[in-house]
């Protein structure tokens, strides 16, 4: 061993210094709160990095930091060689830290997380002294708390207003079991968001490791590389959890949709799928409750020995409560089904008695297969084979070519005879995908998955009413994941539709001559027939598809995002941005998409009218039943332009419903002005204008607006000169 380097099992001798890593963004009414609970139960240094505070918070930070009682650092700007995303550039600046790396324990930490332990006293003492031995790495689980039905913002404690979360034992939604970790730094190679990243050298039998559960069990096997969540039966609450205020008052989530968290660069993942996801009135849950009054007191005594600290939090909680008056008014006049949603306590109490009484349903369900005896071993009965009423595609002559990894059709399947080679690391382990967990567990069991060299179809019905039919877009073509899903599948999933979905497997546009006889032969034998209607959709190269085969089912309606007609080069010599889908062979059928959606219902085309391309695609397309909804400014990327702003559902379901004109449409896309890619393409056309008067106003809308990092870089764009064209 290098007699520089530290003696792993030095490690293990002191458990004095506990240090949290953390990422802030306008948490001015909430941090004193997360501050002085942490302090109390035994956390004695915290490295706090913020950015684009607007609130004060960034001014709290460093009174705290010259009062030596954290560790503060401004995370605004970009730094090269450093993640753009601001809270994984924060923790590569912290992990080079000897204050960071010189520590007993870290816990990475979000300012709307508390780390809650259930053993002794209650503090970080307490459970030091319950784990075993040498243990490197505690997985504490997230309990998720959902609003509680509180819907009014107040300047009281987070951890005595919300009281309804997660269960312990059910899932509710897909990552409820992920975990926080308080490690031992000297293993670590690179901190995480829930866990860190172990040196190879660690976790050896040279140099073995122990990561345990919240009980203290011991989960080495699964955690050590890279797993973030457990299982229900892997999980531990026996000594500690972390409790998620992910949603808090239904004032502070609009406030939240708002301004954006200090964890990403993106803006919109905060949306309303995020609200319905993670509003987990499930159960109550109050232990962190127990140290309302200590925490109520530290923070009065610390305010009453800085008084400008103090005066800081009060400012910030009234510019909280003048912002949410302004947006709940905004909100009202602009969507008020969304209005209602977070703000009409009958919808807050009927959401929550739902999700009590899907608890409910799926606990009994439970035990009602616990309870079950095995069945005892039958023969298989010898049964008549049935034609299927859905004839496959002929195979090709010669073995079959997998393009699709054959677990990703049976997951529980292994290749036989084929030696695995032992793999440096454990690999991260494998789900299904959806569609096939609900074609086995869910009520929705009939359909198929149908595979081909370069293409796939999956059919999942669930009613009878409406057949979404999508197809794959570009960027998922290589796409190789177990879990891989349909184009639009989670929405289809969710709206209680039927789908039909193809998949891509090579980047040609869907021009394969054995495509174009599987979509046929599924028309002939009444796939599309037995559905009250049909919508085909999908976005560029899907967008295409979706126009093109739209033939094969007369009278559905498509909803076709940024498409190209065509790629024949004879027919579109203009269109140079796809080489590999114009080098397919455009001669045959369905070449020409113009020509196939004569026979179509409404024929929705989304699209920017500045885009030059896809404008020149669209219009070469021409009927009564065309629909042109223009989004100016979403470049070639309108699907994912709705969706950032978090209408994307709303759009396909109105269209596909015909329950959405085109002037509710671009009622709703006016949304889109104060996203940060729409403001970010503005100002590239004001400043190839030289509009630089123009570009200092639109600066100004931003930051007025709490977008305050692209004000900057707005104000940017206007004090540097226009680039010459080419």
């Amino acid at each position: 061993m290098n007699s520089l380097s530290p003696d792993p099992s030095s490690r293990w001798k002191s458990n004095a210094t506990r240090t949290i890593v953390t990422t802030v963004k306008n948490e001015g009414p909430f941090l004193l709160e997360w501050l002085c609970y942490h302090r109390l139960i035994g956390f004695n240094r915290f490295v706090i990095y913020s950015n684009d505070c607007t609130d004060g918070t960034h001014q709290m930070l460093q009174l705290l930091d010259q009062a030596g009682i954290v560790m503060h650092y401004d995370n605004s700007d970009m730094i090269a060689g450093l993640p753009d995303d601001p809270q994984r550039r924060a923790y590569a600046r912290a992990i080079a830290l000897p204050e960071v790396t010189e520590s007993d324990w870290i816990a990475v930490l979000d300012g709307d997380e508390f780390f809650h332990v259930n053993t002794g006293d209650g503090t970080l003492d307490a459970l030091f002294a319950a784990l075993p031995d040498r243990t490197d790495a505690i997985a504490a689980q997230w309990r998720i708390f959902g609003n509680g039905g509180v819907i009014r913002f107040r300047d009281d404690l987070q951890i005595g207003q919300f009281t309804m979360a997660s269960p312990k034992d059910v899932p509710l939604c897909n990552n409820q079991f992920a975990v926080k970790s308080l490690f031992r730094p000297l293993p670590v190679h690179r901190l995480g968001v829930h866990r860190p990243i172990f040196k190879g050298s660690f976790g050896t039998p040279v140099n073995p490791m122990l990561f345990v559960n919240g009980s203290g069990a011991d989960i080495t096997a699964d955690f050590l590389r890279m797993r973030w969540s457990t299982t229900p039966a892997m999980a531990g609450y026996d000594l500690c959890h972390v409790n998620h205020y992910m949603i808090r008052a239904s004032e502070v989530f609009l406030m939240k949709r708002w301004r954006g968290t200090a964890n990403s660069a993106d803006s919109d993942r905060i949306n309303f799928d995020y609200y319905e996801k993670y509003n987990l009135n499930a159960v109550t849950e109050t232990g962190i409750t127990a140290w309302t009054d200590r925490v109520e007191q530290a923070r009065a005594e610390l305010i009453g020995l800085m008084p400008a600290l103090g005066a800081l939090h009060t400012e910030a909680v009234v510019q909280f409560r003048h912002q949410i008056d302004i947006l709940s008014a905004q909100l009202l006049a602009e969507a008020p089904d969304q209005h209602a949603r977070l703000f009409d306590p009958a919808i807050l109490q009927a959401e929550t008695t739902r999700r009590q009484a899907a608890l409910t349903a799926r606990r009994a369900r439970l035990a009602t297969i616990a309870a079950a005896p095995p069945p005892p071993p039958a023969a298989i009965p010898v049964r008549k084979v049935i034609p299927s009423a859905i004839l496959l595609a002929p195979l090709l002559d010669g073995p079959p070519v997998p393009t699709m990894p054959l677990l990703s059709m049976t997951p529980w399947a292994t290749l036989p005879d084929t030696p695995e080679p032992t793999p440096a690391e454990p690999p991260a382990p494998e789900v299904p995908p959806q569609w096939l967990i609900d074609l086995r567990r869910s009520p929705y069991r009939r359909g198929f998955y149908h595979s081909e060299e370069e293409f796939a179809a999956l059919h999942v019905e669930r009613e009878r009413a409406h057949l979404f039919v999508s197809f794959d877009n570009l960027s998922q073509v290589g796409h190789d994941q177990i879990d891989r899903e349909a184009w639009g599948y989670e929405f289809a999933r969710k709206s209680g539709w039927s789908q039909l979905g193809i998949f891509a497997f090579r980047a040609n546009w869907f021009r394969n001559d054995t495509l174009f006889a599987y979509l046929r032969q599924l028309r002939d034998n009444g796939l599309f027939a037995r559905y009250q209607t049909v919508t085909f959709a999908g976005t560029s190269m899907g967008a295409y598809a979706a126009c093109a085969f739209s033939a094969v089912a007369p009278g559905a309606q498509v909803i076709a995002f940024s498409p190209q007609s065509t790629l024949s080069p004879a027919l579109v010599p203009w269109e140079t941005r796809f080489p590999g889908g114009r080098a397919a062979d455009w001669t045959g059928d369905f070449a020409d998409a113009v020509d196939q959606t004569s026979t179509a219902g409404p024929v929705y085309l989304i699209y920017d009218p500045t885009e030059p391309a896809d404008a020149a695609h669209a219009d070469r397309f021409a009927g009564p039943n065309i629909v042109r909804l223009r989004t100016p400014l979403a470049g070639h990327k309108t699907a994912l332009r709705l969706r950032q702003t978090n209408t994307l559902s709303q759009v396909v379901r109105g269209l596909a419903t015909r329950t959405m004109d085109a002037q509710a449409f671009h009622a709703l896309y006016r949304q889109s002005r104060l996203q940060p890619w729409y403001l970010d393409a503005l100002g590239q056309r004001l400043q190839a204008r030289g509009r630089t008067d123009w570009l200092r106003r639109l600066s100004d809308i931003a930051g007025r607006n709490g977008r305050p990092g692209m004000a900057k870089a707005l104000e940017a764009r206007a004090a540097s000169p226009a680039p010459h064209p080419s």
